[in-house]
């Protein structure tokens, strides 16, 4: 079976996860804007991986998978800045799991893995707060702050070896 992981990584989160996946496949792992990325028809199987900002896959990468990864088996691996088993990272992966059955493929493994947020976000919360600290959502909380440097430490070598697992046995 002819194997790829392809994927889209802004802060290197999912980039180090895609690798950890395809060295469990025993295959390449491409940035979807790489070249090798340009022609997938002749893989039986692909890992795609997304990390999710604002809530959601990145425009450019949405239509990459629009465009490019049809009628295939597919594993789907996402990294976000929440905790891994938060309602939050239930519906981004449930979002990218409808994403990827619009284009007629098989979802046949699934991950999620927190990892680090961008500081460019952490940055943008900060200003949005300053402007709105009447609107509870947008609170600067000991608690955010307490779960952005949660996120800093992943994905870890538990996260690591969690994506491995959840990809093993693909032949």
């Amino acid at each position: 079976m002819k194997k790829i992981v392809v994927y889209s990584s802004l802060t290197g989160n999912t980039k180090k996860v895609a690798k950890a996946i395809a060295g469990e496949l025993g295959c390449k792992a491409v940035c979807y804007s790489d070249e090798a990325a340009k022609n997938l028809d002749d893989f039986d199987f692909i890992a795609v991986g997304y990390y999710i900002y604002k809530g959601t896959i990145d425009t450019n990468f949405k239509r990459f998978i629009q465009e490019n990864i049809k009628g295939k088996n597919v594993g789907l691996f996402i990294t976000l800045g929440a905790r891994a088993d938060s309602e939050h990272a239930a519906k981004a992966l449930k979002d990218g799991k409808k994403l990827l059955e619009d284009g007629q493929n098989s979802v046949i493994r699934e991950f999620i893995s927190q990892g680090a947020i961008s500081q460019k976000f952490i940055d943008e919360i900060r200003v949005v707060a300053l402007k709105t600290s009447n609107k509870k959502h947008y609170k600067i909380t000991s608690s955010r702050e307490a779960r952005w440097k949660e996120a800093a430490l992943h994905p870890d070598t538990n996260d690591i070896i969690n994506a491995k697992t959840a990809f093993r046995g693909i032949l």
